[in-house]
């Protein structure tokens, strides 16, 4: 379920901006074959949060709960992350329209932009499966797990090769 509003120090912040979309997207699958097909995109809580420092502790009121009551994770609103997520919807629309470059981590896939109001690099990590539903045609669902601006007190996520938005949406397609 997607949240529309979670409150910070007491104000509101609107995430109707990070709801579900859906898009058609051209796949590449290995045998040279194109196609669109319905492609669902959803946010973490990654896109406006960050992991806290060993040590630290969350200002008063900027607390992001993530996970089970069992297993909770707690974050920390991050205003820079939050402002870059509200172009997130556009940076995939593009991503899909020019058929853009996406690199590989071990786990995930991303593409990096470079925001043009700031110089700012931006890296976008996601993750996509095919949903196959008795009922319901076959589409791809793209999990964005992580949003965040380039930081050099960490490590930048590493490519291991890289193809086309499409390419990596047709791997998971077959």
């Amino acid at each position: 379920m997607h949240l529309q509003q979670i409150t910070v120090s007491g104000a509101a912040i609107d995430l109707t901006h990070l709801a579900p979309i859906k898009r058609n997207a051209t796949i590449e699958v290995p045998v040279k074959i194109k196609k669109s097909v319905p492609v669902e995109f959803f946010f973490s809580c990654h896109c406006y949060s960050r992991k806290l420092m060993q040590g630290e502790t969350a200002p008063p009121g900027q607390l992001i709960k993530e996970g089970s009551p069992s297993n909770p994770r707690n974050r920390v609103f991050d205003q820079t992350r939050y402002d870059l997520s509200k172009k997130l919807v556009s940076l995939l629309d593009d991503l899909i329209q020019t058929n853009g470059y996406v690199s590989k981590t071990r786990k995930h896939n991303f593409f990096r932009v470079t925001d043009a109001g700031t110089g700012t690099q931006y890296y976008i990590i996601m993750h996509a499966k095919k949903i196959s539903e008795p009922n319901r045609p076959k589409s791809l669902q793209v999990i964005v797990e992580s949003a965040y601006p380039d930081d050099p007190t960490k490590p930048s996520p590493h490519p291991n090769g890289g193809r086309t938005f499409g390419q990596m949406l047709g791997e998971k397609w077959i």
